[in-house]
């Protein structure tokens, strides 16, 4: 669940907590803050979630996490965003776009614009590439019908980042030796 808490730094870095929390703002007296209730859903999917239960991985680790809604609190908040209807629905989309917009203004506003993709000899403008690379990280699972894949029992931890600035992600280096990362751009 390391990994967990970089998405849910993310998440406050960008701004997307903070709008969510302003937009499901309540004149009720709420414990939990519903903008950090449904980025820490977000999280919990994005560790691999399946079901809201899931969530409870997250209020298993206060040391990491500090502290987390409960299930049932989870269950709530969607329920009062479903009852807040198409209005409810405008305010989250309004925030999910603006925490969208902030890292891409931090990119132009630190290289211009956003860079073109090197591709061969030349520059392809107006394209956006996001970098997908892969490897398997050895581990075990004792669970019960758990089995191994293609190179033995592992993890296969993907990661994706902007690929136009020509420079590697900050977390990760210049990359595996030996990696053929895939591309996927948008025009």
């Amino acid at each position: 669940m390391p990994g967990v808490a970089l998405v849910r730094a993310l998440a406050d870095n960008t701004g997307l907590t903070a709008g969510l929390s302003q937009a499901l703002a309540s004149n009720r007296l709420l414990v939990h803050d519903r903008g950090r209730v449904l980025a820490d859903l977000a999280c919990a999917i994005a560790g691999g979630g399946e079901v809201i239960s899931d969530f409870r991985v997250m209020s298993d680790q206060d040391d990491l996490f500090g502290p987390v809604a409960s299930v049932p609190t989870a269950w709530r908040t969607l329920a009062e965003i479903a009852g807040g209807g198409e209005r409810a629905l405008n305010k989250v989309t309004a925030a999910v776009n603006a925490a969208r917009r902030r890292p891409w203004a931090g990119i132009a506003a630190r290289h211009g614009a956003i860079p073109g993709i090197r591709i061969a000899d030349k520059a392809l403008d107006g394209v956006t590439c996001i970098r997908l690379d892969a490897s398997v990280v050895t581990c075990h699972s004792g669970k019960e019908g758990a089995e191994p894949n293609f190179k033995g029992s592992g993890l296969h931890p993907l990661l994706a980042y902007c690929d136009n600035t020509g420079e590697p992600p900050g977390c990760c280096g210049p990359g595996r030796p030996g990696a053929t990362p895939r591309r996927i751009t948008w025009r």
